[in-house]
């Protein structure tokens, strides 16, 4: 029997792989490192940073000024009915059965404009509709920040659909002294009406009443 082929071919393959190993133990690093390690920058970043979108140009309507004329205003009936100081000359659009918008005849989209909306049925406190209301925001709205969260009340500002900024004054109100939610207010409008939005939001929530209230002067 012929073996001396075989043996001497596992012979080579042992002597190769031997000096293989040598060969690589003699090109490895064996130093030890000092110091605490640290994470390396990655020189191709997986995640790329957006650059700030700019906002679009706001219309330049005259801005919404302080201490416009009101008039009294009466929405609802029966129990539901409120009465409030509006704004003199501003027409108003139903968008639901429940809701209001008040907007001054003339203006440009992306303006200013005032919203009201009955909650009586939600049976809601006013801390529950604050945050629901924030939730919804940060769901549904682009760049929403917080300005300033009050026991009744809620400003901040946003990107609108049409990429303006806006900046925004809530409040509600608990007509009946019932512990729920009655009434939502919001004035929406650009950085140039954020004192005459912050004048009208007040104006309208310090007069308003419920059913049966007595006739509140105009503030």
């Amino acid at each position: 029997m012929n073996w001396r082929g075989p043996a001497v071919l596992v012979a080579l393959l042992a002597i190769g792989a031997g000096s293989g190993f040598a060969a690589s133990a003699q090109t490895r690093d064996a130093t030890l490192g000092e110091g605490v390690p640290s994470p390396v920058p990655a020189s191709r970043p997986d995640m790329p940073v957006e650059a700030p979108r700019p906002y679009e140009t706001d219309p330049d309507d005259p801005a919404l000024l302080p201490g416009i004329a009101m008039k009294p205003a009466t929405l609802g009936s029966g129990k539901f009915e409120i009465t409030f100081p509006a704004p003199v000359g501003w027409t108003t659009n139903a968008n639901a059965s429940n809701e209001w918008k008040w907007k001054k005849p003339g203006t440009s989209n992306n303006t200013y404009v005032m919203r009201i909306e009955q909650i009586n049925s939600q049976d809601i406190t006013i801390e529950d509709a604050i945050d629901i209301r924030i939730e919804r925001l940060r769901d549904e709205q682009e760049d929403v920040v917080i300005i300033e969260r009050g026991a009744d009340t809620l400003e901040y500002t946003y990107r609108s659909n049409e990429g303006n900024a806006r900046h925004s004054f809530m409040r509600w109100l608990d007509l009946d002294m019932s512990g729920q939610a009655d009434v939502e207010i919001v004035v929406h409008g650009r950085e140039v009406d954020v004192q005459g939005a912050e004048d009208l939001i007040r104006r309208v929530g310090d007069g308003m009443g419920g059913a049966g209230a007595a006739e509140i002067p105009l503030p």
